[in-house]
């Protein structure tokens, strides 16, 4: 092959008549390309693009010119570059400073029809605000005979007109358009769509044929993409801090330690989970050697992380694991950097979030695709600055099987709203979901959950303070569970139970402390037709319900087999009548203890004088409070040692 050249002139080809409306437009144009010029006189041209990166649902903006214009020695920090534009009829000059922060990409091999460099443009910083489009949906095939224009710079800008011979191997251009010296980086526009689908590098004679040549975009963009999709910026820490600064989590720093580079302000170290910052020291890259699987724990507490747009840039596609990524990154503010994450093969979220305190916005999930997660536990919990989950309302969450914790201890939720159409059918346990979600007043957009293969609801909606009723799940299919223990504690405001009248609870056998705490409870309505028969552990079932005063609608349960009421009815203050509990069998009670203490107005107890207390041993304080152990005696009549009914009070 001949040495490439930069003037070919093969025809005088001027634009055709009927597309002479098109030279307005293009000339409009005339402020989205350059001149660029270096300190040896070459000079050349560039053009402003926005290209996709890292997807097509990101676009990156960037300087586009050739190699043999700006190479690699051009390009290293604290270079300029310096400009010549056009702005309104005026020739301005620019200068842009190649630093850390911008992206940047070059390579020649004109074999191969490769003569290309790319430098990210900062539109505020650079004042550089027109940019050309991409077209990197065109196809090799449908660019042959395509006619096309060269938007130039040269002394004066023109516009050439010609034709795309043939396009190699989906990057080399070969082109008849007219070009001159100085038109080398120049941009080749479809004429269709005035959309860039080339750049423009120079010309050969042979045997008397002239060509002119160029590299096709959509192999410019892939391997700008593959650049970097391995490489992550990080310029995060929120403020400077005289302490050694977590950087990333240890436990991934010991499973990746030879399988990433880390560079600090352009220093190349060993990859550390802390490091001691000097003034000013915030930029760091990563660079992952080969593709990993697993990014858990990699930024586990660290406290300082705040911004992450630049994980945006993350190629995440492959990655299965992402349980407590972020976890007690407590000021983290959004999650806007990880909009379009690719998280479709990932299968464990826990705890990826949990502990960020200051996270207010989840509007940045609302894309993501977690169609093959089954764990996501302890997923948002303790993020206590979060008062809705709107950005989570389309999840698909069909093979999720542990939600554990998932929203525990975010003291602000209130609006749970984003979860009304959750599919949660293969779920088998809500272990402590929702305890001390303190703002939460209003569950009915769980009404149409299906919970019938959930075992365990324990602590479910402990600490639940605003809730006053349990109406939202009057649906619920409870079935299979066996375990309520601590399900609604310290659920202060809650006043109505009738939202559980239909509750299938034959498979229970712990109620320990279930409704304990429920101060606004005055009556137990809605529990009269409940199965308790596989009930064991009763204790605490009704602790410190300070205004509970009639049992009336448990009267008739079946507690045959319980063996523990400890603390059952402890601190129950306006309790004053339990004869209503006469019936019950406690044959298989052991453990009554404390299970009346603090009911400071208890007085009828007689209906008791028939419960067969023969296998219980422990009595201790069980009326504490109670007047005296003579009347003790009197009103129950037990056969039991004067010694327990000492201990009863």
């Amino acid at each position: 092959m001949s040495n490439i050249i930069e003037e070919i002139l093969i025809e005088n080809q001027p634009i055709p008549v009927d597309l002479a409306g098109t030279k307005l437009i293009l000339f409009q144009m005339e402020n989205c390309i350059c001149k660029i010029i270096k300190n040896n006189g070459r000079k050349g041209t560039g053009f402003f693009s926005k290209i996709p990166f890292p997807d097509k649902n990101n676009l990156l903006n960037v300087l586009i010119t050739n190699n043999h214009i700006l190479n690699q020695n051009d390009i290293q920090n604290n270079k300029v570059i310096k400009l010549i534009m056009n702005d309104k009829g005026k020739k301005i000059q620019k200068e842009i400073k190649i630093d850390e922060s911008r992206k940047k990409y070059t390579y020649c091999n004109r074999e191969e029809g490769i003569d290309i460099t790319i430098i990210e443009i900062k539109p505020n910083k650079d004042d550089i605000n027109n940019f050309l489009e991409i077209d990197d949906e065109v196809l090799e095939s449908e660019c042959k005979r395509k006619s096309i224009y060269i938007l130039q710079y040269l002394e004066e800008k023109c516009v050439s007109y010609g034709l795309i011979d043939d396009i190699e191997k989906d990057k080399k251009i070969s082109h008849y358009c007219n070009t001159g010296y100085g038109t080398s980086g120049s941009p080749i526009l479809s004429l269709n769509n005035f959309k860039v689908i080339g750049v423009h590098y120079g010309g050969s004679v042979n045997n008397n044929i002239k060509s002119n040549f160029g590299t096709f975009i959509k192999y410019i963009i892939n391997e700008f993409n593959n650049k970097y999709k391995n490489e992550i910026n990080l310029i995060y820490f929120n403020k400077y801090e005289d302490f050694e600064n977590r950087i990333f989590g240890e436990k991934f720093v010991e499973n990746n330690k030879n399988n990433i580079d880390l560079i600090i302000n352009g220093e190349k170290l060993n990859l550390i989970s802390k490091y001691k910052l000097k003034e000013g020291e915030n930029n760091i890259k990563l660079i992952l050697k080969t593709k990993i699987t697993n990014l858990e724990y990699i930024f586990y507490e660290c406290f300082c992380l705040k911004n992450i747009e630049e994980l945006k840039y993350l190629d995440t596609e492959d990655i299965n694991n992402f349980s407590y990524m972020f976890y007690k990154c407590k000021s983290i503010l959004d999650l806007n950097g990880l909009k379009n994450w690719s998280v479709s093969k990932g299968n464990n979220f826990g705890g990826i979030f949990s502990g960020c305190s200051l996270l207010s916005d989840l509007d940045g999930l609302q894309d993501w695709n977690v169609s093959n997660g089954n764990n996501f536990k302890e997923m948002f919990s303790e993020c206590k600055s979060l008062s809705n989950i709107n950005g989570l309302q389309n999840w698909n969450f069909s093979k999720a099987k542990a939600f554990s914790s998932m929203f525990c201890g975010c003291s602000l939720l209130s609006d749970i709203k984003g979860l009304k159409n959750w599919n949660v059918s293969n779920a088998n346990s809500f272990y402590s979901m929702f305890y001390g979600c303190s703002s939460l007043s209003n569950i009915n957009e769980l009404e149409k959950w299906n919970v019938s293969n959930i075992n365990n609801f324990c602590l479910m909606f402990s600490g639940c303070s605003l809730l006053s009723n349990l109406n939202g799940l009057q649906n619920w299919n409870v079935s299979n569970a066996n375990n309520f223990k601590e399900m609604f504690y310290g659920c202060s405001s809650l006043s109505d139970l009738n939202g559980l009248k239909n509750w299938n609870v034959s498979n229970i056998n712990d109620f320990n402390y279930m409704f304990a705490g429920c101060k606004s409870l005055t009556n137990l309505n809605g529990l009269q037709n409940w199965n308790v028969s596989n009930g064991n552990n009763f204790g605490g079932m009704f602790s410190e319900c300070l205004f509970l005063s009639d049992i009336n609608e448990i009267k008739n349960w079946n507690v045959s087999n319980g063996v523990y009421f400890h603390f059952m009815f402890k601190e129950c203050k306006a309790l004053s009548d339990i004869n209503e509990l006469k019936n019950w069998n406690v044959s298989n009670a052991k453990d009554f203890y404390s299970m009346f203490s603090g009911c400071s107005l208890l007085k009828e107890i007689k209906g008791l004088q028939n419960w067969n207390i023969s296998n219980a041993n422990n009595f201790d304080s069980m009326f504490k409070g109670y007047s005296s152990s003579s009347k003790l005696k009197k009103m129950l009549k037990w056969k039991i040692s004067e010694n327990i009914y000492k201990t009863m009070k």
